[in-house]
């Protein structure tokens, strides 16, 4: 099991992070953070969001704070090619991060508020569908992950700094998935898409009897090539949008604009 908060202040911030919206008003967000925490950030001309971001990133090292380090440190300094992407649903599990590059990578976070107990049946989804996958856990859980992660899953750990922020290390680089399910692959995709991408606009077939013509037409290798083209080609505009307003956006409100692609100025 995960571990229970302790302090006050990670209670509060879990509290914070809970009632927060990233649509609340200014004004609502100073009332809110008066009735839970007693205070309105008014020194030094600090606004309530810049607060309530820092706050829970300091003191509530959930999913949210992890991921958002994770992309400041890891993924947004890749290449500019590269296409990363927010909890995407692969068979019976959600993937916390994946990216697409020439190659496919998938991240599981599992931060000391987590458990393991469902990560065996994460990695099994993950590993047919990524060439490549990585637990991303803390400096003190990394080496107790359980038996059942493969030795072809990576491992990165994350510790936190004195300024807040978090550093990541890569312990074990992931080696290259030699199982990939192409099936997997082709039933993650829309029926809209697949009719699309191989031209069965005008078949009436169901997608069950699309991903069977597929399977039988093209190779594990093309289905794999085409899977990565669609995941760029699908996310392309929603992760360019982020990554060009990454320093104006609040880290906590990452993947709220990822999915809106909204200006933040509109909604700030």
């Amino acid at each position: 099991m995960g571990k229970l908060l302790q302090s006050e202040d990670e209670r509060d911030a879990k509290l914070l992070f809970e009632a927060y919206s990233t649509t609340l008003s200014e004004a609502k967000l100073k009332n809110l953070l008066f009735d839970m925490l007693g205070l309105i950030p008014l020194d030094a001309g600090g606004s309530a969001r810049a607060f309530a971001n820092r706050f829970i990133l300091d003191h509530y090292p959930n999913e949210t704070t992890i991921k958002a380090n994770f992309i400041n440190k890891v993924l947004l300094p890749l290449s500019s090619d590269t296409i990363s992407i927010f909890e995407l649903p692969i068979g019976k599990s959600r993937v916390d991060m994946c990216k697409v590059n020439g190659h496919s990578a998938a991240y599981e976070i599992k931060t000391d508020l987590d458990s393991f107990y469902r990560l065996e049946s994460q990695l099994a989804d993950y590993f047919d569908v990524f060439e490549t996958v990585y637990v991303v856990t803390s400096e003190n859980r990394w080496n107790e992950l359980p038996d059942y992660v493969p030795t072809e899953c990576g491992i990165y750990s994350y510790r936190k700094c004195k300024d807040g922020t978090y550093t990541f290390s890569c312990r074990r680089k992931a080696t290259k998935a030699v199982r990939l399910d192409a099936k997997k692959q082709l039933l993650t995709m829309p029926k809209k898409d697949l009719c699309d991408i191989f031209d069965f606009s005008n078949s009436g077939q169901s997608k069950d009897d699309i991903v069977a013509t597929c399977l039988s037409r093209y190779s594990k290798a093309q289905i794999n090539r085409v899977f990565k083209n669609y995941l760029k080609q699908r996310y392309c505009s929603n992760w360019r949008h982020l990554m060009q307003n990454s320093a104006v956006v609040y880290e906590i409100d990452y993947e709220w604009f990822y999915r809106n692609e909204l200006d933040p100025e509109i909604v700030y």
